[in-house]
């Protein structure tokens, strides 16, 4: 015969992993709007990779496919240069409007491809700018912070 557990410790354990896991999604989530809240950027990167999952209905399609990596890559750099110190988030904010005025071309492509609306079409073209100009100035901030190179 099989071992019968008591249903209370039984179902004490398997609480306690919920009530667990729960409490660790919880900490997360707080964690992730704290720090969208610092960095409002975030949110709008986000927002933009929302709408760029748009492009393209199908599956296979390679540039809505790139134009996903690309604002990953972004949001990748942005959370990157958060954490660097100032010497180095020049060249970090520096990849990231890069890879901006990269997505720009994706969704320039994808208009005249047909891919995409031109109400979400001008959505993308919004979210861009938003983040282009955060980034542009995020990055004007740093390269006035920075020492002079010494002669």
């Amino acid at each position: 015969m099989s071992r019968i557990e008591p249903i209370g410790i039984s179902f004490l354990k398997k609480t306690y992993k919920l009530i667990n896991k729960n409490k660790t999604m919880a900490r997360m989530k707080d964690i992730l709007e704290n720090f969208s809240e610092k960095f409002p950027i975030l949110t709008k990167t986000y927002e933009l990779y929302q709408n760029a999952s748009e492009i393209s209905s199908s599956e296979e399609n390679t540039l809505r496919k790139s134009a996903e990596i690309t604002i990953l890559e972004i949001l990748e750099l942005i959370v990157i240069a958060t954490r660097q110190a100032r010497a180095d988030k020049k060249q970090t904010l520096r990849q990231a409007m890069r890879k901006l005025e990269t997505m720009k071309v994706f969704a320039d492509m994808a208009s005249q491809l047909e891919l995409i609306k031109e109400p979400k079409y001008a959505k993308i073209q919004e979210g861009l700018n938003s983040v282009g100009a955060i980034l542009g100035g995020w990055l004007k901030s740093v390269s006035a912070e920075a020492p002079a190179p010494a002669k």
